[in-house]
């Protein structure tokens, strides 16, 4: 299997002259003219380096390096920038992303090629971060505690018996709480038309 490229750039004549100058087996170059679209497609490729315009649609070339460096493989792959003629190259975008070096357009494919080898075997060498190590944690317990007493389906049936009586005595109280409220505003309505009545007798 060859080194994988993905080469980004907003100009056709670029993409070709990249596949040009990386010619199969030793490379397999996937090409791309919209940023968003490289950005979807470098997880699954894995590349071993990205050469990236830095004026993209929906994605520039910085924030796909950026992208690039926070993969698993990050600090394995190879950067470069390709640059336009007149295009600014900003410093402070490009000096935190470790990119290996700007290319001018229209570049030299043979220069291009050696670049490319380069770096691509320099990068092999940087040791990927370690991975965390991982505490595998304890298995559960068989049977969850319950007051120091493993909680098994007897004690659940009988708590869950004790709820239903406590909810029964509770709505009982309820009931006979608002019996008495009605009972007690009845009575108050009937004395105020009883006095109502012996009012108007006089």
């Amino acid at each position: 299997m060859g080194c994988r490229i993905v080469v980004a750039d907003r100009s056709p004549s670029a993409l070709k002259a990249a596949e040009l100058a990386l010619p199969a087996p030793e490379f397999e170059v996937s090409v791309f003219a919209d940023g968003q679209e490289a950005l979807r497609a470098i997880p699954e490729l894995a590349p071993d380096a990205v050469l990236l315009g830095l004026s993209l649609p929906s994605r520039d070339g910085y924030e796909i390096a950026d992208f690039v460096k926070a993969q698993p493989h990050g600090p394995q792959v190879a950067v470069f920038f390709l640059r336009g003629p007149f295009e600014p190259f900003d410093e402070a975008k490009a000096a935190p992303l470790d990119h290996d070096g700007i290319v001018a357009k229209p570049f030299d494919g043979e220069s291009l090629l050696r670049l490319v080898r380069k770096a691509i075997d320099r990068r092999k060498e940087i040791p990927l971060p370690e991975e965390p190590v991982r505490v595998k944690p304890d298995p559960p317990p068989a049977a969850a505690e319950w007051g120091g007493t493993a909680w098994t389906p007897e004690i659940e049936a009988k708590v869950r018996e004790i709820v239903r009586s406590e909810l029964g005595l509770a709505r009982a109280d309820a009931a006979a709480m608002a019996r008495d409220a009605v009972m007690v505003e009845v009575k108050r309505v009937l004395v105020d038309e009883l006095g109502k009545i012996e009012t108007k007798k006089f």
